[in-house]
C-alpha cells in the first residue's frame, strides 16, 4: 500500500533532519538565540511538530518532544518567572509576560484527525528487508492480509551517522482505532507477540486554542498550535494534572490530540528528559555505577525510538511505560541526576559499527534474570543479535552442568541450587525475585482461555521448548474442543495469571477424573531475561565494577561513545 502524503513527508524530514538545526523549540540556551525560522504559517509549524525531525540545542544536544498530557479540554499551568508566549513557535511573533503567575489553556471547536490504524506484528531493520516477504507470507498463512510500511531514517548526532530505518509489517488498516486495539489484544493473546499500533495520519486534528492568565490584558487566541516557554532555561513550568502537579523545564506546546481534545507536549533537551526517566526505572539508592549503566541504556532506548514510534501524534515519544515513564522534574533525585550528568552524551553502539555509520544498541533489560540471561530471538521471535545472547550472570562458571544453558534435563537442579549469580542477593529486592513459587487454580487458566480461545475445557498443559536460560518459550494447551500452542514467554506468563517469568518447573494437581485442579510453579527471575539484569547490575556495581564493565557484561561486543 502506498504511503499517505503525511507519511512520505515524515520520512523525508527524517532523512534530512541532520542538516536542519534552526528551530530550537522554546529552549533558551547560552549564546545568541536561534535565527528566525522561515516556517511562518501555522500549517507549516504543525507539520514540523508531527515530523520525525530532530532539533538541537546550541551545544549539539538533541531536543525531545514528549507528550505529557492529552484527552482534556482545559488545562492550567504556572510559571515561576517571566513567560514567553510564542503562538506558532520560535522565530515568529511573541508576547512577553513579565510576572510569574497561573494561566489556563482551553481548546474550542476541537476537531479530530483522520487516520488509518495498523497493528504492527513485525519490525524488520532496513538492512534485513529480505525478511519482509517471509514475514508477510507467515501472516497470510494465519489468515491476514498484511501490508508493509517504511519508517525511520538516517540521522546524525555529533560525528556519527545513524540508521533507524525499519519496515513494519502491519495488519488491519482500520479507520476506527478501537478496532485496531481489539485486534492487537487478540494477536498478543494468541501469538504472544509485542504488538503496537502504527497510525497513518491522513488529516491533522485541530481546534482553537485560547490562553488566559496573569499578566495578560485579554485572551490569546491561536488556531491549532500554541507555544509557551520560560524566559530563561533556569525557570520551570508547572502543569496541573489529575495525578498531581508536574514540573517541567523547556517549552510547553499546546495542540489538538487525535480526538480533537487538548494535547500538551514538553519540548526538552535529551539529558533533562533522562533525568525524569531514570528514577522510574531503577532504585535511586542503587550504586552509582549501576545508575550510570541504566542512564546509558535509557539514552539509547530514547534516541533509537525517534522516527519509528508515535508517527500519528504531535510528539516523538509518550511519557508512560509504552515509551519511557517521564514525569518531568517531579521524580528527579540527586543521585540519578549525577548518573545522567556523568554519562552525558554516551551511547552504546552495536558491534561492528563503522567509523562514521552506526546502529544504537537495543538496550533491553529486565528486573532479574534468575541467574541466566536469555537470547533475544527466543523472547520476541526477531533475528538473533550477537550482543543479546543469553549467558550465566557471573564472571565465572556457575557449574559445569550449566555451561551450555539451562535445559529440561537440568532446570530442576538449576532452580534448586544456590548458584552464586550476581542477581542472587538479598539486596535490592533480589531475594523475592531470584527464586519464587506460585500456585494457579485451573479456573484462572480456564478463564484466560475462555476469553481468548475456543478450545473448551482445558485438560492438559505441557512444556514443549525452553530457551537457553531455561525459560519456557513454547507450551501446548489441550482442551476438550481443541488445542492451542503458545510460543512466546509473555503469552505463557499471562495465561498463568502473570507469572514473574517463564523460567519455571510445573506440576499439575489433578482431580479423580484426571482434570487439572491447580498448577504449582517453582520459578526464577522477574521479566523476560534478555539484556541487562537490573538486580545483577546493582550487585556488580556494589562489587566495584564500572558502568562500562556492567554494560559490556550484559551486551557482548558493544562499544560506548560520547557523542555530545
Amino acid at each position: 500500500m502506498a504511503s499517505s502524503p503525511s507519511s512520505r513527508t515524515r520520512t523525508t524530514l527524517t532523512l534530512v533532519f541532520a542538516l536542519v538545526t534552526g528551530l530550537v523549540l522554546g529552549w533558551s540556551g547560552s549564546g545568541p538565540g536561534p535565527a528566525a525560522n522561515p516556517l511562518k504559517s501555522t500549517r507549516d509549524r504543525l507539520a514540523l511538530l508531527y515530523s520525525t525531525q530532530f532539533n538541537f540545542t546550541r551545544d549539539g544536544e538533541p531536543l525531545i518532544h514528549a507528550g505529557v498530557l492529552s484527552g482534556v479540554d482545559e488545562v492550567r499551568f504556572s510559571s515561576d518567572g517571566p513567560l514567553r508566549i510564542v503562538p506558532i513557535g520560535e522565530g515568529a511573533t511573541e508576547i512577553s509576560v513579565d510576572v510569574a503567575g497561573t494561566h489556563t489553556v482551553k481548546i474550542e471547536e476541537g476537531r479530530p484527525g483522520t487516520y488509518r490504524h495498523w497493528v504492527v506484528v513485525d519490525r524488520i531493520p532496513y538492512s534485513q528487508v529480505d525478511r519482509r516477504d517471509a514475514s508477510v507470507d507467515a501472516w497470510v498463512e494465519r489468515g491476514y492480509l498484511p501490508t508493509t510500511i517504511e519508517v525511520g531514517g538516517l540521522f546524525a548526532i555529533g560525528s556519527r551517522r545513524f540508521d533507524s530505518r525499519a519496515v513494519l509489517v502491519g495488519v488491519g488498516g482500520y479507520d476506527d482505532r478501537d478496532e485496531a486495539i481489539n485486534l492487537a489484544e487478540r494477536l498478543t493473546a494468541r501469538y504472544g507477540i509485542e504488538t503496537e499500533l502504527h497510525s497513518e495520519i491522513l488529516t491533522f486534528p485541530g481546534g482553537n486554542l485560547v490562553l488566559t492568565g496573569k499578566g495578560l490584558k485579554g485572551k490569546v487566541r491561536q488556531a491549532d498550535l500554541l507555544w509557551v516557554a520560560p524566559a530563561s532555561q533556569d525557570q520551570e513550568l508547572t502543569l496541573e494534572t489529575s495525578r498531581g502537579d508536574r514540573r517541567y523545564k523547556g517549552a510547553l506546546v499546546f495542540t489538538a490530540d487525535a480526538a480533537g481534545h487538548l494535547s500538551v507536549v514538553n519540548a526538552v533537551p535529551t539529558e533533562t528528559f533522562l533525568k525524569g526517566v531514570v528514577p522510574s526505572e531503577v532504585y535511586a539508592s542503587a550504586p552509582i555505577e549501576s545508575l550510570k549503566a541504566q542512564a546509558v541504556a535509557a539514552r539509547g532506548t530514547l534516541l533509537s525510538a525517534i522516527g519509528v514510534r508515535h508517527l500519528g501524534d504531535p510528539y516523538l515519544l509518550c511519557s508512560d511505560v509504552h515509551c519511557q515513564m517521564y514525569e518531568g522534574l517531579s521524580r528527579e533525585t540527586a543521585r540519578t541526576n549525577q548518573a545522567v550528568d556523568e554519562t552525558r552524551g554516551v551511547l552504546m553502539l552495536e558491534p561492528g559499527s563503522a567509523a562514521r555509520s552506526a546502529h544504537i544498541a537495543d538496550a533491553r533489560y529486565s528486573s532479574s534474570c534468575g541467574g541466566h540471561t536469555e537470547d533475544n530471538d527466543k523472547v520476541w521471535g526477531d533475528l538473533p543479535q550477537s550482543y543479546l545472547r543469553g549467558g550465566q550472570d557471573a564472571d565465572s562458571s556457575l557449574g559445569a552442568s550449566f555451561d551450555h544453558g539451562v535445559t529440561d534435563a537440568n532446570v530442576k537442579d538449576w532452580l534448586g541450587t544456590d548458584v552464586k549469580a550476581w542477581c542472587n542477593t538479598s539486596r535490592y529486592g533480589g531475594a523475592k525475585t531470584f527464586r519464587w513459587t506460585k500456585t494457579v487454580d485451573a479456573d484462572t487458566l480456564q478463564a484466560y482461555f475462555d476469553r481468548h480461545f475456543r478450545v473448551g475445557r482445558i485438560t492438559d498443559a505441557r512444556i514443549d521448548k525452553r530457551g537457553v536460560s531455561g525459560r519456557v518459550i513454547k507450551m501446548t494447551f489441550v482442551g476438550d474442543k481443541g488445542t492451542v500452542v503458545l510460543d512466546r514467554e509473555l503469552s505463557i506468563r499471562r495465561a498463568f495469571d502473570g507469572l514473574r517469568s517463564s523460567l519455571f518447573t510445573m506440576t499439575i494437581d489433578r482431580d479423580s477424573q484426571g482434570n487439572p485442579r491447580r498448577f504449582a510453579f517453582v520459578g526464577g527471575g522477574f521479566g523476560h531475561g534478555a539484556g541487562m539484569c537490573q538486580t545483577g547490575a546493582m550487585m556488580m556495581a556494589h562489587a566495584g565494577k564500572s558502568y562500562s564493565d556492567i554494560l559490556t557484561h550484559y551486551y557482548q561486543g558493544v562499544t560506548l561513545e560520547r557523542l555530545y
